[in-house]
């Protein structure tokens, strides 16, 4: 009886949650002396949608009122009518970073759908749509190109385990590590490897030394670079 009348309540609910407005870009980069950044959005759909903005240090349950950031976002709430887009501007606040490599945060996007107009439903739900990309504080002094830092990265095999090291100041994001085409990936999609630390690869174990692997990375713009690794 009791699994009956939760069935019904569910039914009873109507949800809405549409994610219209996008990103226009994968991360976003603030060199070091920027005024500001700009970010631009873009709303997809063909109604207003209300976008609220904030940035964080890494804190996946962070909120605007908690979020303690050396950048200012603005407009931090903006409404963007359908099929237009609308500009943020980041600009940095007076705080010493580490200057021999980059610091990480995360440019957050609530996207808060409307209402249906014909709407008279009152046990409607809406559902906001939250989407976070990188934002990468990069210093003016790094010698190190970002487009040669994969040049650092070493793969190498300690006991039992299997390490990717990034000895570079940036941030290196793995797309896959693969000994052929069709072979199982040995790195999750999504890894990244800090500057100056290193990555222990799970279940990699029974890898012959001197192989040639095909690393493939995301650059600065988003796009996806394969080069060749070799386990030392």
């Amino acid at each position: 009886m009791k699994k009956s009348i939760l069935t019904l309540l569910l039914l009873a609910v109507t949800f809405v949650s549409r994610a219209n407005v996008i990103i226009n870009s994968t991360r976003v980069i603030y060199p070091q002396g920027s005024k500001e950044v700009p970010v631009q959005l873009f709303n997809t759909g063909t109604q207003q949608a209300l976008v609220q903005a904030w940035i964080d240090d890494g804190n996946p349950d962070s909120t605007p009122e908690t979020a303690n950031v050396p950048f200012i976002l603005t407009p931090p709430v903006v409404k963007i009518d359908g099929k237009n887009g609308q500009q943020l501007r980041v600009k940095m606040t007076p705080v010493q970073l580490p200057a021999d490599r980059e610091s990480l945060f995360y440019l957050n996007l609530l996207d808060i759908p409307p209402l249906p107009d014909s709407s008279t439903d009152k046990n409607m739900m809406q559902i906001a749509i939250r989407s976070r990309i990188k934002l990468f504080y990069r210093p003016s002094g790094l010698t190190l190109s970002a487009d040669k830092a994969h040049t650092r990265l070493t793969f190498t095999r300690d006991g039992q385990h299997y390490i990717l090291k990034n000895d570079s100041p940036y941030h290196i994001n793995i797309l896959g590590l693969k000994e052929t085409a069709n072979s199982r990936d040995l790195a999750e999609e999504g890894t990244m490897i800090a500057p100056y630390s290193q990555f222990t690869l799970p279940a990699a174990a029974g890898l012959p030394a001197g192989n040639h692997y095909s690393l493939t990375l995301i650059d600065d713009f988003g796009a996806i670079n394969t080069y060749p690794l070799s386990l030392n």
